[in-house]
């Protein structure tokens, strides 16, 4: 089975696998530069069952990925928003601003409206 962390502010923060695991987020997405980077998460495909894992490394979730696609930041529309539990476009993309612009300059990647992400959306399979 795939592995999938969900990260967030810090190392305590599991807002991200709380909301999973209550259902209210069914999606969640990625910088395409980081996506494929990392061998302890491989990409995902539709149909794919995924462990999801908090930050301290416990496995709290299956989820099963139902879509998987990429498209610019720039691009994100309402389905995907409201699937990341944000409540506007506006919103899910201040938090990833946040989340991300930092870490991508270091990098010596930049965030912008033409980043490309790739946006894998879930079904909540089983808790744990």
């Amino acid at each position: 089975m795939k592995k999938m962390t969900l990260w967030g502010r810090d190392e305590h923060d599991d807002r991200l696998v709380l909301e999973v695991i209550r259902g209210k987020k069914t999606a969640t997405c990625t910088p395409k530069v980081w996506y494929y980077d990392s061998p302890e998460e491989p990409p995902t495909e539709v149909g794919d069952y995924v462990a999801v894992y908090d930050q301290q490394g416990k496995h709290r979730c299956t989820i099963l990925i139902t879509e998987n696609y990429e498209i610019r930041f720039g691009d994100v529309d309402e389905k995907i928003a409201k699937a990341e539990n944000t409540n506007s476009i506006e919103e899910f993309r201040k938090d990833h601003v946040v989340s991300w612009e930092d870490a991508l300059r270091q990098e010596g990647n930049g965030l912008d409206d033409n980043t490309v992400i790739v946006v894998e959306h879930f079904e909540l399979v089983e808790k744990l």
